[in-house]
């Protein structure tokens, strides 16, 4: 599992999340109260606790269909 580094959208959102998978997604949804917020990545790297992180940042978000 890898993690990755949230940019931007709601303010109460984790900053890290972690992905599956060995290979970085070409998007990460997450879903977070009634909405799925979408983020593609910036191809930026940060370090968060001392490992390296791809920065994804906001890029739009939908509302989670009942």
């Amino acid at each position: 599992m890898k993690s990755v580094l949230l940019k931007g959208g709601p303010v109460g959102l984790h900053r890290v999340h972690h992905v599956e998978g060995g290979e970085l997604p070409g998007k990460v949804t997450v879903a977070y109260y009634g909405l799925h917020v979408h983020f593609v990545p910036s191809g930026e790297v940060e370090v968060v606790d001392g490992e390296e992180l791809p920065v994804f940042r906001f890029s739009y978000s939908t509302t989670i269909a009942e």
